[in-house]
């Protein structure tokens, strides 16, 4: 069955995606992220939200969720948190993450999550962009970021810690315990709440504008692709839009957030088993995992997927009965399009599905008009929810939306007639590596500081296990004798550790094209691009 748009105005097309809101659902279409956690504490005050599988092991219900944000949020506020500031949240993997974010979000003001991998350098530079006056995090994080009294451009004095507090910083735990205010009322859904960062394609990282919206949109339709799962597996880091966008299911499923310290292998299935897991995101290395007798029995039977190679959907269906599914989804995008579960014949055969309810596509050519169905072309989304833009990046929002708007993914694809989508390549310049988005650009940036450099290049090169490893093409000056490990040791110094090339190489020099770019698409085409000249400086 097909399913009219909810588009909020419009072409009015259809999906066989499930579209029939639930009476919870309606009620909170519209309305904002506080409004959404008033009605889950109402709906299931006594069920678990979070569950921490390692460290401390806490676990909060939703009337305690409920509590705590607004506990941190009277303390933030009263420490002088104003609406439309800008809040840095430098926190690993653990429940502290979600209260802050609610807090912040309902005292009017925007997170800024920030990789707790991130040097020095990278934090100054996303807070600065950001225009961040304060921020929150775990004291030996900020600890080891704090020069002449600041963390970037954030004094001490709006520096909020976990765990200690350092001198001159303000106490989380303090925070906690100031006496309660009500919340404020009737927040617009366009209201900016996270200012995400993800890696740009023409330079250093850039700053999504989400909204109540985004993620009420997100959370609402999401839900209903898989609206039975009730144990999510939150293995992913928190500052990335993963483990978010698994909190905002949980809220429309009565659902548990069940936190990991992060990824591992290692002990992937025993979590899938130990705690019962019914949603988790999953590729093709759990079929490498050695055989167990409790394969068959796990909870879990239903998953989203990326780009799942076509031959492991049936593997993964007879080894462990989990019916993969691909979604397409982005942080500037949110939802996207998906396979339905109800859909066999779909699996593995390349298809990226079919849009979600509250999402319209085109597929257009260079110069922006609609090419017809099964022609290749750049794939535009439309639908509430959709970011608004990036952060103080006007000559890139300038090129983001078109009339309409429509969104422009920069994404590769081709639309069938009968509204599937399959993907097939990449129009921006992005290296994929272990889950993490690296712009090239910001790679080369900084390795192009480093004297002796004349000219540099960074490239994926396809890898088994990561997905794909960062390659450098350098070329070096005249009188230069830099090393590859220079060049790594160079990189490390600014950037973070999953950012840093695995792979250098050093030419003569770099092909070009004829409007004076580096011809990156000659560089990934190359047929051996781990040839005898490149040095694995992990080898």
């Amino acid at each position: 069955m097909h399913h009219p748009l909810y588009n909020n105005g419009g072409t009015k097309v259809s999906t066989p995606l499930p579209a029939e809101l639930t009476p919870f659902q309606k009620s909170l279409r519209g309305k904002s992220m506080p409004d959404a956690l008033d009605a889950a504490a109402a709906a299931w005050p006594d069920s678990l939200a979070f569950h921490e599988i390692e460290g401390k092991q806490r676990s909060l219900t939703w009337a305690e969720f409920r509590d705590a944000v607004t506990r941190l949020r009277s303390g933030l506020e009263a420490a002088g948190v104003t609406t439309g500031a800008k809040v840095g949240l430098l926190i690993t993997n653990r429940i502290e993450f979600p209260i802050a974010w609610f807090a912040v979000v309902e005292a009017g003001a925007a997170i800024v999550p920030l990789n707790p991998k991130y040097t020095s350098k990278e934090i100054d530079f996303v807070l600065r962009d950001a225009e961040a006056t304060w921020l929150l995090g775990e004291s030996d994080l900020v600890d080891k970021h704090v020069a002449d009294g600041k963390v970037g451009p954030v004094d001490l004095a709006r520096i909020v810690t976990i765990d200690g507090s350092a001198q001159g910083a303000l106490s989380y735990d303090k925070l906690m315990v100031t006496p309660t205010t009500d919340r404020r009322q009737g927040i617009d859904p366009l209201e900016i709440t996270n200012i995400q960062f993800t890696s740009g394609t023409t330079g250093l990282p850039k700053g999504c504008l989400l909204t109540h919206e985004y993620w009420m949109e997100l959370g609402i339709f999401g839900s209903l692709l898989d609206g039975s799962s009730r144990r999510l597996l939150a293995d992913h880091p928190f500052y990335y839009m993963q483990n978010q966008a698994y909190l905002m299911l949980a809220i429309f499923r009565g659902g548990t957030l069940y936190i990991t310290p992060g990824l591992s292998r290692r002990k992937f299935m025993d979590w899938l088993h130990d705690y019962r897991i019914d949603f988790a995101w999953i590729d093709e290395d759990i079929l490498e995992f050695p055989a167990d007798p409790r394969d068959t029995d796990l909870a879990m039977k239903r998953a989203p997927v990326s780009g799942l190679p076509g031959w492991a959907y049936e593997p993964l269906l007879q080894r462990f009965g989990i019916r993969g599914r691909e979604c397409y989804a982005s942080t500037e995008l949110g939802n996207g399009t998906a396979v339905p579960y109800d859909r066999d014949d779909l699996a593995g055969n390349g298809s990226m599905g079919f849009c979600f309810p509250n999402r319209e596509s085109k597929v257009v050519d260079e110069h922006f008009n609609e090419v017809p169905s099964g022609t290749p072309g750049e794939l535009c989304m439309r639908g509430p929810g959709i970011m608004l833009g990036y952060h103080n990046r006007p000559e890139a929002n300038a090129e983001l939306f078109l009339d309409g708007g429509w969104f422009r993914t920069g994404d590769v694809v081709v639309k069938e007639a009968d509204g599937q989508h399959y993907y097939k390549g990449r129009t921006r310049d992005m290296i994929r590596r272990s889950g993490e988005n690296i712009s090239a650009a910001e790679v080369e940036s900084q390795i192009a500081t480093l004297d002796g450099v004349w000219d540099v290049a960074a490239v994926p090169v396809p890898d088994p296990i990561r997905e794909e490893e960062v390659k450098v093409i350098v070329v070096r000056e005249a009188d230069s004798s830099l090393t590859p490990q220079d060049i790594v040791a160079h990189a490390r110094e600014g950037l973070a550790p999953f950012k840093v090339p695995r792979y250098v190489e050093f030419r003569d020099e770099l092909p070009y094209t004829a409007s004076g770019k580096v011809h990156k698409a000659a560089l990934k085409e190359e047929a051996e691009p781990l040839h005898a000249g490149v040095v694995d400086t992990k080898g």
